[in-house]
């Protein structure tokens, strides 16, 4: 299995005007005082929480923590101070498992195109082409780009990914209405993957079933800025992560359109593991967490061949509705301030949006029933996110 990395490179900065808060030991004023308690600040379930472990901190001049304190009175209004509790917070790190899906979900539509595909061609194929055994070894590899944005809600910031990745294949026919194969890859967002698949046709009804393993490699920073205090933090985490996709069809005939309505069933998990910052006062102790996900899909896909002098073109569309069954599929973010005196915290866990669309475009074109090449779309479009994938695919049969 091959290995990428992937940079986050969260960044978050903000500027504020200087202002004086009234702390005086001349007037009489216990040390511990400062803007304590914090928790007034607080607008959101995370900031709570940053608060609640600051409030904690017993004589906070004398801690670690006492200029990032300091810095935090130095602001002019509660509304700056929220800001500066919300940069604490781990919220920057709830992404990754989602990332990590992103990439999964990609490779799996990929690899589902590719299936559609080697459908159509066998159900288009003439009687000199084998359906099984000698001369059904296919070789594929694919190139792909992916976009995805992701907007901003409570506790969790908006956020931008590109990424882009690279697999091949094999597969063969050991017997007729059956295709095993595998597939291994680079993901240059943040992860590699190696992937098994088993589907199966019969020409009027197909189920495909997919999984996947993939290791995930991360190398972070977060910056932390507000008007008196800046804090860079830097860690190296790592993740296990798993897919597993059923989907089942019919393939109609209307004219010169193949007709395939489908249902399928898809199931995500992905970790992190847990991971210390390095940085100053501001540097977390992260705990483990994850996002576990059970999707339910409905959709309807058109395709059509063109044959023109051995050639054979297929434009493909397709278009389906996907349900996240779970209420709550990512878990809670438990941190802590690495330099002592100050309790866990708690990130409450944050659900995304339940229902997407998802859409996809192809175009196909196979020489002789054996070499194809196959450029395609897929769009993931929900309230909170919109994640767009480009592939190139090409393959050959031996």
């Amino acid at each position: 299995m091959k290995r990428s990395k992937f940079d986050a490179g969260i960044r978050i900065s903000a500027k504020m005007a200087m202002a004086c808060a009234a702390v005086s030991a001349f007037a009489g004023i216990p040390d511990s005082a400062y803007a304590a308690p914090y928790g007034p600040y607080a607008t959101s379930p995370g900031e709570v929480a940053v608060a609640g472990a600051l409030d904690s901190v017993a004589a906070p001049a004398a801690s670690p923590y006492g200029p990032l304190l300091a810095s935090i009175d130095d602001l002019p209004s509660a509304p700056e101070r929220a800001d500066a509790l919300n940069q604490l917070t781990p919220r920057n790190y709830r992404l990754l498992p989602r990332l990590a899906i992103q990439s999964m979900d990609a490779a799996d539509r990929e690899i589902r195109g590719y299936l559609v595909q080697r459908r159509e061609t066998a159900l288009d194929a003439g009687p000199e082409v084998p359906v099984s055994g000698d001369r059904t070894i296919t070789f594929m590899l694919s190139y792909g780009l992916k976009q995805g944005k992701y907007e901003a809600r409570t506790d969790r910031p908006s956020a931008n990914s590109d990424s882009r990745s690279i697999r091949a294949g094999l597969d063969f026919a050991p017997v007729r209405g059956m295709i095993l194969g595998a597939t291994l890859g680079i993901d240059g967002l943040d992860a590699s993957l190696d992937r098994s698949q088993s589907p199966r046709i019969n020409g009027q009804f197909y189920v495909d079933a997919t999984g996947v393993y993939t290791r995930s490699y991360y190398k972070l920073r977060r910056q932390i800025s507000w008007t008196g205090f800046s804090d860079q933090l830097e860690a190296r985490g790592n993740g296990d992560n798993g897919a597993a996709t059923v989907e089942a069809g019919g393939i109609l005939k209307a004219g010169g359109l193949r007709v395939q309505p489908f249902a399928g069933l898809q199931y995500r998990y992905a970790d992190i593991s847990g991971f210390a910052e390095r940085g100053g006062a501001a540097a977390l102790g992260v705990a483990q967490f994850k996002t576990e996900s059970l999707r339910s899909g409905l959709g309807l896909r058109l395709t059509g061949t063109v044959k023109q002098r051995g050639w054979a073109v297929r434009p493909m569309v397709e278009a389906q509705w996907q349900r996240e069954l779970r209420s709550h599929p990512d878990s809670r973010i438990e941190a802590v301030f690495l330099n002592g005196g100050a309790p866990i915290f708690t990130l409450p866990a944050s659900c995304y949006d339940r229902d997407a669309a998802i859409v996809g475009a192809g175009l196909t074109a196979v020489h002789a029933s054996r070499t194809a090449l196959r450029l395609s779309y897929n769009g993931e479009l929900a309230k909170d996110r919109r994640v767009h994938g480009f592939a190139i695919t090409a393959s050959r049969r031996f």
